[in-house]
């Protein structure tokens, strides 16, 4: 997989945790902005609780952004990326 090395995160890379830095690692994916919550959890391997506590981490950070897939899923995607 190719991800994005020039993320405004990676700069603060210490800052974030082990599981932070996996799932903003997950969303930095060259080809894909957005990413399911289950997606994510494979990519991971982090579990759907720990998993919802980081993603609400991440959220009240403002690093990531809700929006819904057009099969009306949440999906999430760094901001910084997304907008």
């Amino acid at each position: 997989m190719l991800y994005m090395n020039d993320l405004e995160w990676m700069n603060d890379l210490a800052e974030f945790t082990e599981a932070e830095q996996k799932v903003l690692l997950a969303l930095s994916h060259n080809k894909y902005k957005w990413r399911s919550r289950e997606r994510i959890s494979q990519l991971t391997r982090i579990g759907p609780r720990r998993l919802d506590r980081v993603l609400s981490g991440l959220l009240e950070e403002d690093l990531i952004r809700p929006a819904f897939s057009t099969d009306r899923k949440i999906i999430y995607g760094l901001k910084e990326r997304v907008g």
